[in-house]
């Protein structure tokens, strides 16, 4: 008789690290892709905040904040119209300049919400506002009163346009 021991050969372990693997892989790519959902999401979600803070402060004020100069990344912290200085939310040391008809803070912000005096997206890139908006693709129809975007997963600033979050319909 012959004594064979019981184990497992060079080719089946390679065989099932090689399995293992590729659902390693497989898990990983997965679960970034939907992080990275999350963070659109997120960054959705905050848009539509700004873009009904916004909206609050314009009944109040009868107007919205126009966009800072040559610099639309102060979207909150530092919006300047109607020859004052007008604060959507509070955080911090960010506080509220009173003025007539005003009757904020509009939006509160949580801790991460808000570097160096801007709000950031997800990607903790600061928002993009202008004031007034544009007529985006589709006509007319589409024109917007606030343009809020975010520069999307690439962080690249397209415009509002490739993988750019906006508040309008492309």
């Amino acid at each position: 008789m012959k004594n064979r021991s019981s184990g497992f050969t060079l080719i089946e372990m390679i065989v099932v690290m090689t399995i293992i693997m590729i659902l390693a892989g497989l898990i990983t790519g997965a679960a970034m892709k939907a992080k990275q959902r999350a963070l659109v999401t997120q960054t959705k979600a905050m848009i539509s905040g700004l873009e009904t803070a916004l909206g609050m402060f314009q009944m109040d004020i009868g107007g919205y904040p126009t966009s800072a100069a040559g610099n639309n990344t102060n979207l909150v912290t530092n919006l300047t119209t109607l020859g004052g200085t007008y604060y959507i939310g509070t955080y911090g040391p960010y506080t509220v300049v009173a003025t007539s008809g005003w009757s904020g803070p509009y939006m509160n912000f949580k801790t991460g919400d808000l570097v160096s005096g801007s709000v950031v997206d997800a990607w903790l890139r600061a928002y993009h506002y202008t004031r007034p908006g544009t007529v985006h693709a589709g006509g007319p129809d589409y024109t917007t009163y606030i343009d809020i975007y975010s520069d999307g997963p690439n962080k690249a600033d397209n415009g509002g346009l490739l993988d750019d979050i906006s508040n309008w319909t492309r």
